[in-house]
């Protein structure tokens, strides 16, 4: 079957019974069809494994709780910018180097952003809600703003430039911290 009428008959499906969530995962595709910008009651997509370097069709679905892109190759994140309401991002394994369109998006839980290009998670100091944060294999080389998500209890950071040492006490200021992966 070819992959994108796959796609095309799960968004038919999705807007004919109104589903809240859709999967697009695993199907190879290039872009994202147009007929999923109709789907605007959507709270969870998953567009993972695909072979998608741009998400810019999804700014209409501002009602996105829970969104997947990881595996692709997609660099720029500012369409994220009109999910008020994300809570759990999974984009690890693409090619984002600027987070910081993140700031304003303050009920995320949730951060799987692994084996990107990012150099600062300073746009996340201000998020209160967020717990778990997954930015291994980045290219991070300050622990300042690590230091200022107090809510943090799981993190994973190896695989970037920075010291060993000032991490541990970098862990050490994190009061709710259960998990931490830095070697």
């Amino acid at each position: 079957m070819d992959k994108n009428r796959s796609a095309e008959e799960k968004i038919a499906q999705c807007k004919a019974e109104k589903i809240p969530y859709l999967n697009l995962s695993d199907l190879d595709l290039e872009e994202i069809p147009e007929s999923i910008r109709e789907l605007t009651w959507l709270g969870a997509l998953s567009l993972s494994r695909n072979k998608l370097s741009n998400i810019d069709v999804l700014a209409p679905l501002t009602n996105i709780h829970k969104l997947a892109f990881s595996n692709n190759t997609i660099e720029d994140i500012r369409v994220l910018q009109h999910f008020p309401k994300l809570k759990h991002l999974f984009m690890h394994h693409n090619a984002i180097e600027d987070i910081s369109i993140l700031r304003a998006l303050q009920k995320l839980k949730k951060i799987e952003a692994n084996h990107n290009q990012i150099v600062s998670i300073a746009s996340l100091v201000d998020h209160e809600q967020l717990v778990f944060l997954d930015v291994a294999h980045n290219r991070l080389t300050n622990t300042q703003a690590l230091e200022q998500i107090k809510s943090l209890v799981w993190v994973c950071i190896e695989g970037n430039s920075l010291e060993k040492e000032k991490l541990i006490r970098s862990a050490l200021t994190l009061p709710k911290l259960r998990h931490f992966t830095y070697l």
